[in-house]
């Protein structure tokens, strides 16, 4: 199930982009200029290299601001839907009686974000970025992970590589692979995927 949602997130993201390719425009103002503020709803989806996480959800929007040329600071507020593995019966066997835990788990996040614009032109933009923040869920995430249990609460830290693609002056889509780190301990989550976006520049 879980390698279906990726390959057709792949197949939608893949499709999407050569359609704006083929409709951008000749020419548009740079998406990295210096004094320029832009508003990007978002949608993303995520692996995890945890067995007991499945997949991620998130949705949401981030807001920038280039102080130079190239280099934006910013922060996005993020719903987290979270799918978690049934290790109900590997739980009750190392504590003994009974516990519930639950496999569908709600969060709201938000990450201060720091972004590096590799190479920005009229057409497109390539950029590099990373930040911290956090996670907090109406559940233990993960419920457990080597011998430890989730917390409801989370430090993050996101590691992207992305791309904006100008559609016209104030539009562009925004494609980022995302690497992130949810909670400091044995029992966080390494997710591996990436979002994409509508960035509206002003």
């Amino acid at each position: 199930m879980t390698g279906s949602i990726r390959k057709l997130s792949f197949v939608a993201i893949a499709l999407a982009l050569c359609l704006f390719l083929a409709q951008r425009p000749a020419s548009a103002a740079d998406v990295a200029a210096q004094g320029t503020f832009h508003l990007t709803p978002e949608a993303g989806i995520y692996g995890a290299g945890q067995k007991s996480v499945n997949t991620i959800f998130t949705v949401g929007a981030s807001v920038g601001y280039f102080v130079i040329d190239g280099l934006s600071l910013g922060a996005e507020f993020l719903y987290y839907n979270i799918n978690q593995s049934d290790l109900y019966d590997d739980v009750v066997s190392y504590y003994g009686g009974s516990r519930k835990f639950h496999s569908t788990v709600n969060g709201f996040g938000t990450n201060f974000l720091v972004r590096y614009y590799v190479v920005h032109q009229d057409n497109f933009a390539l950029f590099l970025g990373s930040g911290i923040g956090g996670l907090f869920t109406d559940h233990r995430a993960p419920a457990w992970e080597n011998d430890k249990q989730g917390n409801y609460s989370n430090w993050t830290v996101p590691v992207d590589l992305g791309v904006a693609i100008n559609l016209s002056d104030t539009v562009s889509l925004d494609l980022t692979g995302r690497y992130q780190r949810i909670g400091f301990t044995k029992a966080g989550i390494d997710a591996f995927g990436g979002h994409a976006g509508i960035r509206i520049s002003f």
